[in-house]
């Protein structure tokens, strides 16, 4: 029986949604979950991400490649089948092992999405398919899916913290379902078997990608500013949590406990998130030159404030209002680094320069996290917080470095 393929934007659109609604279902509790029902300590709890970035790490070329050479479209499938699998293998059982297990297996299937999504899109719509407005309406489609995975996932985990991971996982595992008989691949041309020689084709698509990286400053230096967010997100998403429960008592109003605490404050963002990325499309052209910069370059300033003063605050109300500006501006601005690399990467290494920008980012959690775990063990986690606003400084300093190298050329040009 033949199903027919839907166009390409309702697609990514929907892959948005049903992602955030389980990606939300599993989040929103899953901290929670691993402090309280597994009892991981701050060690612990940044090793489970080491697990979950280390195979990112060990995957993200070769999957990315993979998606090169063969098809984009079965990497995405294969890739939410995992990432579904994984999440539901963590909430059925709250053990330090398994839970380890758990997120090897989902960082295989992230690399798998990872790199294809945009690589996919790009190559179906065409150079003048409006890519960049796109990721962003798919970026607000996802926080509308996480909208509705967060009020899921209180109402699972105030009867059963691990139901909201086990029910997240299995909304990720039927959209992989789903995709294979809805998403079309027409744009996308894989080698011809009798040409094709796997580990050939992996390796020459692997260099040339690598190459476009080292001869292209800007795509350079991306890569090496996300090394430094990988190395400080990890520690605050993590810790803020933690940070929260050990500091603060939560405010007694009309009896909410800790878990709708966090639910409440995941829908703030979302809101607020949606709202943003509305208010960005509309107000600039992401698509532009010169555009993403600006805004990175903000983005990273506030980022940096906002991690220095949740770790120093003592006021409950103000540390929240970190948490959500951080979340805020971090979602906002994910959409508009995959517009600026799509500006700079050739179609047929797309798949695998996204994956070694994400790779970059795994790097970063891999080398530096369990660095700050043990800050957190040996000191605190406000110490390890603080360390956060640190790593930030080297890409404030980067963007400076690359607007100074654009003012210069544009300056050239005018001559």
């Amino acid at each position: 029986m033949r199903f027919k393929k839907f166009d390409p934007i309702p697609v990514y659109l929907l892959m948005g949604f049903v992602e955030g609604a389980g990606f939300a279902c599993f989040a929103t509790m899953a901290a929670v979950y691993r402090i309280t029902e597994a009892g991981l300590n701050p060690l612990e709890l940044i090793l489970v991400g080491t697990a979950l970035e280390a195979a990112v790490f060990l995957f993200e070329i070769p999957t990315g490649v993979v998606a090169d050479v063969f098809s984009r479209r079965l990497s995405l499938i294969i890739g939410f089948a995992l990432t579904g699998a994984g999440i539901m293998l963590e909430g059925a059982y709250p053990l330090f092992g398994t839970i380890l297990l758990a997120q090897a297996v989902w960082g295989v299937g992230y690399t798998f999405t990872s790199g294809a999504r945009q690589a996919w899109l790009a190559d179906e719509l065409g150079d003048d398919g409006g890519v960049g407005d796109v990721f962003l309406r798919g970026s607000q489609f996802t926080r509308m899916g996480r909208l509705l995975g967060i009020g899921l996932s209180v109402a699972l985990a105030s009867a059963f913290i691990a139901l909201s991971l086990i029910v997240g996982g299995a909304i990720i595992l039927c959209l992989a379902v789903v995709l294979v008989f809805v998403m079309p691949e027409r744009g996308f041309t894989p080698t011809p078997r009798s040409e094709r020689q796997t580990w050939s084709s992996m390796k020459t698509t692997l260099s040339s990608g690598i190459t476009a990286v080292r001869m292209h400053h800007v795509l350079m230096a991306v890569i090496v500013i996300e090394l430094f967010y990988g190395a400080s997100s990890e520690p605050f998403d993590r810790f803020w949590e933690k940070h929260m429960l050990d500091s603060f008592a939560f405010p007694a109003i009309w009896n909410l406990n800790f878990v709708v605490w966090f639910g409440i404050i995941e829908v703030i963002v979302l809101v607020f998130g949606i709202g943003a990325t509305a208010l960005l499309r509309r107000a600039v052209d992401v698509d532009l030159a010169g555009v993403p910069l600006r805004i990175l370059t903000g983005a990273n300033g506030l980022t940096m404030g906002a991690a220095l003063v949740f770790a120093l605050s003592g006021n409950f109300a103000l540390s929240v209002s970190m948490v959500l500006l951080t979340a805020l501006v971090r979602s906002a601005t994910g959409p508009v680094v995959d517009a600026w690399l799509n500006q700079m990467v050739e179609s047929r290494y797309k798949a695998t320069v996204f994956s070694l920008h994400s790779q970059s980012n795994a790097f970063g959690q891999v080398v530096l996290g369990p660095v700050m775990g043990g800050i957190a063990i040996l000191t605190s986690v406000r110490a390890a917080l603080i360390g956060v606003a640190v790593l930030l400084v080297p890409p404030q300093g980067i963007y400076a470095w690359l607007g100074l190298r654009r003012s210069e050329g544009d300056s050239e040009k005018q001559k």
